[in-house]
């Protein structure tokens, strides 16, 4: 690791009301068209095709596996499908002095407790994030585990969108699963 590079670990959880379903809010987890909208800065995305190296087997975990390396302790649901979904992000980044367009490339793998996302963005920035539902104290909860990846020149505007944006998010995806376990 260059002296340059830096790297921050940090947790988010919030509380899930009682009334929904573990499964329930896994299933919108896995809802990535729903995830993906829930940015405050999104501004468009797309799907993108599997690679060359794991276009012949996109369902096989060991393949995915090996072209993405995936962390050892992610366990993708084993799935008709690709194991990994590949979308281009475009976010809008206001800025007082100028905006810009940010295009990222992100990894989505869906595993049993919720979805692990890799994002690759401009100037070096790679942030993975592991989404689960987890039962805490015989209530369920939404934990979003982020690991930064970049330069330290970068790293303080990365880590401040983090912590602007996260508490908004887990609203939304709340807020949905509320209004859905009212509507079963």
């Amino acid at each position: 690791m260059s002296f340059l590079s830096s790297t921050n670990t940090t947790v988010n959880a919030s509380p899930i009301p009682s009334g929904v379903r573990k499964e329930d809010a896994v299933a919108l987890l896995h809802d990535h068209e729903f995830f993906l909208l829930c940015d405050p800065h999104h501004a468009s995305h797309k799907t993108l095709p599997q690679p060359p190296e794991t276009e012949k087997e996109p369902a096989s975990v060991d393949a995915a596996r090996k072209h993405f390396k995936l962390p050892a302790t992610l366990k993708p649901h084993e799935r008709p499908g690709p194991v990994v979904k590949i979308y281009e992000v475009v976010d809008h980044m206001p800025n007082p002095v100028w905006s810009s367009n940010v295009v990222s490339r992100e990894e989505f793998v869906d595993h049993d407790d919720g979805m692990w996302v890799r994002i690759h963005s401009p100037m070096g920035v790679v942030m993975e994030t592991h989404w689960s539902v987890r039962e805490k104290n015989g209530a369920l909860e939404l934990v979003e585990d982020v690991l930064i990846n970049c330069s330290r020149l970068v790293m303080g505007i990365v880590k401040g969108q983090v912590e602007n944006n996260w508490r908004g998010i887990h609203k939304q995806i709340i807020d949905k699963l509320v209004k859905d376990s009212t509507l079963a």
